[in-house]
């Protein structure tokens, strides 16, 4: 790869996929419920100066690794506390993982196979959708297409014996290390194609893998060490055995089957919503088909590509929790088999292009427009932070904040903003006792919540907020009731 021949178009790529993720990451905030949590433990984080145990609501919260509490505390300190820099993270790693299918489709002989790639991963409406949220799902997507584009660098330096594959081996430990540090044992599964494919190479050569990937478990052990010692091993029992086990073998927090016959029914669940979230581009793979597997004989990377997609849709079909995104992992395997089969086919790259374009641009200006319309007029799915943006002065590093019949994550992010202690959890019966209590205090409670209540403290102070539960999917009425300090 000639530097020059690859700069511009990267610098393009990267640009375009950023600006059209803006207006969704900049104009909404946080969606309860995975979106706060992380959020909030990353400002934790920073609070506290502890990075190898994140903590929400000063609990600690092992549901993941802490590579994203690290990026999200890295961007707070650039661009602050807000719901933006909290999604820069996930913008990045997406926009990354498209340079590397872009890097790849060209390796692979096809700049224009890379390029459909890079954006057929980057503009398909599962990835505008989940890539773009303060969560760990898009950071593991990078660090897992860099671990497989590694390892099939590796394999094929190797097969054709034109260099050294030392520098590529370090990079896949990279890529295993990080994706484990990203969100756990997921990052294996890209080790599996390669261990297949690298069969050939003997046990010297497999034994060259098992020592890199011991190099990505060591970077993974600087963390998980203290980690293990500063929580008695807590973090690994809940981390693992908790939240990923569970999901596993339970309909974790009611996604999945609650019977083994409806199990067997939900296996094909992941080959169905396939179609649905890999939108624009889905319709042009189904209408080709016959053309792209007729294209030219399927080789080695073909194979490996398709493995790797195969194995992420095996695995989470067989798990009884099921959500669309869990399959995410395969789309960058199968954005780069669509663009180079799309390419050997002689189809030619401007249908597929600006089809995705297209999709992207139209989704981008439909969000800047209706965000800001819908806001306003009772959509808004944060209305705890219109409360203590209204509330102003009257809320206080000192306030004691508790929540009654609303307690998601959203509320102790947009609290903890100011305040410095616990969000505490009451009944909505518990509201007027403990607003009565000594020092200022402040309750959110629903309206209908509070209108059961007798009349409060002629000084105690109510702001009100409409708005919109995205994970309940319902209508929001709260208020926001201010006991200041005496």
């Amino acid at each position: 790869m000639s530097l020059p021949g690859f700069r511009q178009p990267a610098l393009l790529l990267l640009a375009l996929t950023l600006l059209l993720a803006l207006p969704q990451a900049a104009l909404l905030p946080l969606l309860d419920r995975d979106e706060p949590r992380f959020a909030e433990a990353s400002r934790e984080m920073l609070q506290s100066g502890n990075f190898v145990v994140p903590t929400f609501n000063h609990a600690p919260r092992y549901a993941k690794p802490p590579l994203i509490y690290w990026c999200q505390a890295a961007s707070f300190l650039v661009f602050g506390e807000n719901a933006f820099a909290a999604r820069w993270p996930s913008l990045l790693a997406v926009a990354g993982t498209a340079l590397l299918l872009f890097r790849w489709g060209r390796a692979l002989g096809s700049h224009e196979g890379g390029l459909i790639a890079a954006l057929a991963y980057a503009l398909c409406l599962q990835v505008m959708q989940q890539g773009r949220v303060a969560t760990a799902d898009a950071l593991l997507l990078f660090f897992m297409t860099l671990t497989g584009f590694a390892g099939w660098r590796m394999l094929d330096l190797v097969r054709t014996g034109q260099g050294s594959w030392n520098l590529w081996g370090l990079i896949l430990a990279l890529g295993f290390g990080g994706g484990f540090l990203a969100k756990g044992p997921e990052a294996m599964l890209p080790i599996v194609p390669i261990l297949v494919s690298a069969r050939w190479m003997g046990w010297r050569g497999l034994a060259s893998f098992v020592l890199i990937l011991a190099l990505g478990l060591l970077l993974v052990a600087a963390w998980a060490v203290p980690a293990y010692v500063q929580t008695h091993g807590d973090y690994w029992r809940e981390g693992l055995g908790h939240d990923v086990g569970d999901r596993m073998v339970t309909g974790f927090q009611g996604h999945g089957a609650s019977t083994f016959g409806k199990y067997l029914l939900g296996l094909p669940f992941y080959f169905a919503t396939f179609w649905l979230s890999t939108l624009p581009w889905s319709p042009l793979l189904a209408l080709n088909l016959g053309r792209l597997r007729a294209a030219a004989p399927a080789d080695w990377t073909d194979r490996y590509l398709l493995g790797n997609a195969a194995l992420v849709f095996v695995v989470f079909s067989l798990m009884v929790t099921k959500l669309p995104h869990y399959t995410l992992p395969a789309f960058p395997f199968l954005a780069l088999l669509f663009g180079r089969r799309w390419m050997l086919a002689g189809l030619g790259p401007i249908r597929p292009l600006r089809t995705l374009l297209i999709f992207g641009i139209v989704l981008a200006v439909v969000t800047l427009v209706a965000v800001p319309w819908w806001l306003p007029r009772g959509g808004d799915p944060s209305p705890v932070g219109a409360l203590v943006r209204e509330a102003g002065g009257a809320l206080t590093a000192d306030t004691q904040v508790a929540m009654t019949d609303f307690r998601e994550p959203n509320a102790v992010w947009e609290t903890r903003r100011i305040v410095r202690a616990t969000v505490e959890e009451i009944s909505p019966e518990e509201a007027s006792a403990y607003l009565a209590q000594t020092g200022p205090r402040a309750v959110i409670i629903s309206r209908e919540a509070w209108n059961r209540l007798p009349t409060g403290d002629p000084a105690w102070k109510i702001y009100e907020a409409r708005g919109f539960n995205a994970a309940r999917l319902k209508r929001l009425d709260l208020l926001l009731v201010i006991k200041p300090a005496s």
